[in-house]
């Protein structure tokens, strides 16, 4: 396959113009102004007047589109793969919510079955599990009947009998008892992401030192900065080994404080989520989130007491928000597609555009209209054969 005459960010996240790219067995093979190796039986692309964009990789969301992760259904999984791609998510993690043992079993084995699939949408990359692990104090929508101390044994029992790497994430709250023993022997197995915590900055340290290099939404759910006690916040935002993910609908996050975090995170510490709920691409109305009723209006999600339940975003509406409050095309970019891959550990294959990575790509025209999405090399969206409204 051949893309001629596009328009394309480079993996220094710089515009390069007129360029041809050859993809072939899933991967880019070719990017330069002119490639004359050409197979035979390619088909082409002219892409004038698009630009091409690496895949934006979602690393927390519950659902879309109707669909949430937690119903442990494998059409719920087509549902928020087709939904994302539409939305320029190339890779996924779909989000569990704080249920019982039996259902996230079910979960992972709908996930087992989604991910044997060739995906109709964007690609999972695996399974991850905001709970049970959580601060009973900190958990908003999430059921505190199903919260657990951070247990190893859980994990195992849990993981029995399914793939390695099913489940790529796993949050915890550092503060509970058996948090560090619980991040000496996860670490490197799964990912570990400081979330729903009522941490103190000390905690939140110890949890950085012993293995725990992520955070789970920033600011929202989380003990907050303080001129006396920094708390959870202010450790994550002033500790360089931390990733810190941010919803950026402007709703979890005041846009003055995003760009208070942004400098401190820089460019490559921040990682923006969506943690849509099944309400996003939804009109108002009542939902269900992890067994609770969240009532939607204006596209805010509320438990009922007006605080936020999730939301309704999707990463290509928070990146063009980023842009209309000034933010920089590249700083911004680099927080949808490289920054999460390097999170999730797959930077190697994923999250630029260039030759040996996956061709996972976008296609946007001049106002980031999403027109066309490629993932591995396969064409999932095409905005000119969908029904017009």
């Amino acid at each position: 396959m051949r893309f001629e005459h596009a328009n394309l960010i480079g993996p220094d996240f710089n515009m390069k113009k007129d360029m041809t790219v050859v993809v072939e067995n899933e991967r880019i093979t070719g990017i330069g102004e002119e490639i004359l190796s050409v197979p035979a039986d390619e088909d082409t692309y002219d892409l004038s007047g698009l630009t091409l964009f690496p895949g934006f990789i979602d690393i927390h969301i519950h659902g879309a589109a109707n669909a949430d992760t937690s119903d442990a259904n494998v059409r719920g999984f087509e549902t928020i793969s087709s939904y994302l791609a539409s939305h320029a998510v190339t890779s996924f993690c779909p989000t569990t919510m704080m249920i019982s043992k039996d259902d996230l079993k079910h979960v992972l084995m709908a996930a087992e079955v989604f991910q044997e699939q060739q995906p109709l949408g964007a690609r999972m990359i695996g399974i991850r599990m905001e709970g049970p692990f959580l601060s009973k104090e900190k958990c908003g929508v999430q059921n505190t009947d199903f919260a657990e101390l951070p247990s190893v044994e859980y994990m195992e029992t849990l993981l029995s009998g399914f793939p390695e790497n099913l489940v790529t994430i796993v949050d915890l709250s550092p503060e509970l008892p058996g948090a560090n023993e619980f991040i000496a022997q996860m670490k490197g197995k799964v990912i570990l992401s400081i979330a729903h915590t009522a941490a103190t900055y000390s905690q939140t340290k110890a949890a950085i030192d012993a293995g725990v290099h992520h955070a789970t939404h920033l600011f929202n759910a989380m003990s907050p900065l303080s001129h006396h006690e920094p708390g959870a916040v202010g450790a994550l935002l002033t500790d360089e080994r931390a990733t810190c993910e941010l919803i950026c609908d402007g709703m979890h996050v005041h846009p003055s404080v995003l760009s208070i975090a942004w400098k401190n995170l820089g460019e490559d510490r921040a990682v923006i989520v969506s943690d849509a709920m099944r309400a996003a691409g939804m009109p108002d109305g009542e939902y269900s989130l992890g067994g609770k009723t969240v009532y939607v209006k204006n596209g805010r999600t509320d438990m009922g007491n007006g605080n936020l339940a999730g939301s309704t975003t999707d990463l290509l509406s928070e990146f063009k928000n980023l842009l209309s409050w000034g933010m920089p095309l590249r700083t911004a970019l680099k927080a949808c597609t490289i920054n999460p891959a390097k999170v999730l550990g797959i930077a190697d294959q994923v999250g630029t555009l260039e030759p040996g990575k996956y061709a996972d790509i976008v296609a946007f025209d001049n106002e980031f209209n999403v027109k066309k999405v490629w993932v591995r090399g396969r064409l999932v969206f095409d905005a000119s054969s969908e029904p017009q409204a």
